[in-house]
């Protein structure tokens, strides 16, 4: 696959919030083009998943 088919992969999982599987995309995208738009997309992934609502949780 291209850099390109990995990304369209990724951003497809990302769509569905199959984090797991976005990640090893853009991962797979990364490794063909290690300054390309997966590292933004990898960034935006992690930022997601480590989101916490501190008001939600202390009521």
């Amino acid at each position: 696959m291209t850099h390109d088919d990995w990304i369209r992969l990724g951003q497809a999982c990302r769509q569905k919030q199959q984090w797991g599987d976005a990640i090893n995309a853009y991962q797979k995208a990364l490794e063909l083009q290690p300054n390309g738009p997966a590292k933004v997309a990898l960034e935006f992934i992690y930022d997601v998943l480590e989101y916490r609502n501190t008001d939600l949780l202390n009521p």
